[in-house]
């Protein structure tokens, strides 16, 4: 009876440890692009837990060396602006960061809460499906499919 009652607990021990989740797991993706002179390299890393995403980062670099100071400082105010969109959602933390022809966007999002959806409503994030339960393998397709790579 003692060893029925063991093999059943670690079963159910077992059982809900595999139902808290699955396998966390992290995935980079890449693009680089060139229009009109502006060269930005794009690198998102989905942090998963299972198939849904948890968090988001993404390092925009843009190099801007193509341009004049004057479209260069023009490009900066839009870029400063475009952060403080992002850094305004709950959820988000979003620093711009200007250097000599070049900015760098930095976003962190929290893909657990609302922050997904709200950044989707504001035209921030372009998400298919439910922005509260990104699905990393859906996401990975989608990256692929718009030109990123997938890091190794």
């Amino acid at each position: 009876m003692k060893k029925i009652v063991s093999v059943v607990m670690v079963l159910c021990m077992t059982l809900a440890l595999a139902a808290c989740g699955g396998k966390e797991q992290t995935v980079t993706y890449r693009s680089e692009q060139e229009q009109s002179g502006l060269k930005m390299v794009d690198t998102m890393t989905l942090d998963a837990k299972g198939d849904k995403v948890v968090k988001i980062t993404e390092v925009i670099e843009m190099d801007m060396t193509g341009f004049d100071e004057a479209t260069q400082e023009q490009m900066n105010a839009a870029y400063d602006a475009l952060a403080e969109q992002y850094a305004a959602v709950e959820g988000v933390e979003c620093t711009g960061t200007a250097g000599s022809g070049t900015y760098t966007i930095s976003i962190t999002i929290d893909a657990t809460g609302d922050a997904v959806e709200t950044l989707a409503e504001q035209q921030l994030l372009q998400i298919e499906g439910n922005g509260n339960k990104l699905s990393l393998k859906a996401t990975g397709e989608a990256l692929e499919s718009g030109g990123y790579s997938k890091v190794e």
